[in-house]
Parts: C-alpha cells; structure tokens; sequence
C-alpha cells in the first residue's frame, strides 16, 4: 500500500541517524530550521513513546518556484525526514514520496526534482 511515505532502515541508532541527516542536509545546501524531538516532549508531558525525532528543512531557491506554481504546497513544506525507533536495530527513516506529492498538486516532471531533496540526503546514511 503506497500510503504517500517512503521509509527506509538506516543501520544507526536515532540520535546518529539524525545527527547524519542534519549533517547531510547542510552539506547539501539545505537550511535545518528544527529537529522536532517527540519522545522528549512526550517525557515533559508524563508520557512515553520510542524515541521519533523529525527534521525539518529547506532550501528557499528550490522550493519558493514550487509554491509560486502551487501556493497549496506550503503546506507540505519545508521537507521533513522523521527517524524512529521501531524496537528492531537501528532505525526507519521515513519522508513524503516525491511522486506522491507531485500527483497531490498536480506538479509536472520538471518540478519534481526539487521534492526529491529527503530521498538524495537519507541516501547518504549508508554511502548510496
């Protein structure tokens, strides 16, 4: 079932994953603009959850064109990756799928490249 999300295993643990991702998506000329720590913020409330950050990033020259073209898409930007525990080893690196998001705004194959930033950065995790 293509529920619109990619995930993918990385070998590390969350807090290496997202410190690679984070560290990746400078690199790549992305700005981080929050890592979202959930399973902290469920602790403050008395509550427990497996450890899930998100990272949320962008890059204004790549995604300002999608939101002139379709102003609809804000919504779904900045990008963001989310890393999780699942209890097996490692972690699941999960983000919106770039097809998914052009069919959902109607977004032609010349715009597509610009969603395809979290796929090109989770890939680095494991040098592919």
């Amino acid at each position: 079932m293509n529920d619109g999300l990619v995930t993918r295993r990385s070998a590390r643990d969350v807090g290496e994953t997202v410190s690679a991702l984070r560290a990746e998506a400078e690199r790549v000329g992305a700005a981080v603009a929050a890592v979202v720590d959930h399973a902290a913020a469920a602790r403050k409330a008395g509550l427990s959850m497996p450890d899930t950050q998100v990272i949320i990033f962008g890059n204004p020259q790549a995604g300002t064109p999608l939101m002139q073209a379709r102003p609809e898409i804000a919504i779904d930007l900045p990008m963001r990756l989310m890393v999780r525990d699942d209890g097996q080893p490692g972690s699941l690196v999960t983000w919106q799928d770039p097809a998914y998001l052009a069919r959902r705004y109607g977004l032609g194959e010349d715009q597509l490249a610009a969603l395809n930033a979290p796929a090109k950065i989770a890939s680095a995790l494991d040098g592919r």
